[in-house]
C-alpha cells in the first residue's frame, strides 16, 4: 500500500490501540492506558473528523464521517475509550484504503495519458508538418511510422502493418491493419508506415473516453457505497 498521510495516521492509531490494550493486560495504570486510547482516537480520526466538520459547515450535510466521529466521542464520554479507539481505527483503515484506491486510479489515468503521443506528423498542402496532437482536426491526414503510437482515432487510407492494441483493448496479439481499417489513439504501430485520416479529435477519441469514464466512475460513488 502506498504511504499516504491517511495510512500513517491509521497505522499509528492501531499501534497506540495495541499498546494500550496489552499494556493494560501487563499492569499499565488506567490513566496512561486511557491516554493512549485518546491519542489513538485523535490521530486515527484526524482526517475523517476534519472532513466531517468541513462537510457539515460548507455543505450542511451529515455524512458517515460525522456519525462515526460522534459515535467515537460518545463512547469516550461514557468511559469506553478502548471501544472508541477501536471504532476510529477500523474506520480509518477504510478511509486509508479509499485514498489508496483513488491514488491507484490517478496513477492509471496518468499512465493512459502517457501512452498518447504529444505530436503528430500531419500532411497539409503537400507538406509534412509536425504539430501537437491537440491541434488535429477530423479529416486531417497524419503518418504513423513503425514504433510510433497513433495520435488519435482514425481510418487507414494507405499502408499495411500490425498494430499493438493491448494498451487500449487489452488484446495480447498485434492486429493486422490495412486500408479501410480503424485504428485507435495510443495503439502502437509495429511494422510498416501507415497513413491515417483522423475520425476523432484528441478530446473525443477512444483514449479520452476511457479516461473520462474512469474519472466519472471514481467521482460518482453512490450514497449507500459511501455510507458502507
Amino acid at each position: 500500500m502506498a504511504i499516504t498521510p491517511q495510512v500513517v495516521t491509521s497505522a499509528l492509531s492501531g499501534l497506540l490501540l495495541v499498546v494500550g490494550f496489552f499494556g493494560a493486560k501487563l499492569g499499565l495504570p488506567p490513566l496512561p492506558e486511557t491516554g493512549l486510547y485518546i491519542l489513538a482516537v485523535v490521530i486515527g480520526g484526524w482526517f475523517f473528523g476534519r472532513e466531517a466538520i468541513e462537510e457539515l459547515v460548507r455543505e450542511q450535510k451529515i455524512g458517515i464521517e460525522l456519525l462515526m466521529s460522534i459515535a467515537a466521542v460518545v463512547a469516550g464520554l461514557m468511559g469506553q475509550w478502548a471501544e472508541a479507539a477501536m471504532l476510529v481505527f477500523l474506520y480509518s483503515i477504510s478511509e486509508a484504503a479509499e485514498v489508496y484506491t483513488e491514488e491507484r486510479t490517478r496513477s492509471a489515468i496518468r499512465a493512459l495519458m502517457d501512452l498518447a503521443p504529444k505530436t503528430a506528423l500531419v500532411q497539409r498542402d503537400g507538406k509534412e508538418i509536425r504539430m501537437p496532437v491537440e491541434e488535429l482536426q477530423v479529416g486531417d491526414v497524419f503518418i504513423v511510422y513503425p514504433g510510433e503510437a497513433v495520435a488519435t482515432d482514425g481510418e487507414i487510407i494507405n499502408g499495411h502493418s500490425s498494430v499493438n492494441q493491448a494498451p487500449v483493448t487489452g488484446e495480447s496479439v498485434p492486429v493486422e491493419k490495412s486500408v479501410g481499417d480503424s485504428v485507435f489513439a495510443a495503439t502502437l504501430n509495429d511494422e510498416g508506415a501507415l497513413t491515417v485520416r483522423a475520425t476523432k479529435t484528441t478530446a473525443d477519441n477512444t483514449l479520452a473516453r476511457i479516461i473520462q469514464l474512469v474519472e466519472k466512475a471514481q467521482a460518482s460513488k453512490g450514497r449507500s457505497q459511501r455510507f458502507i
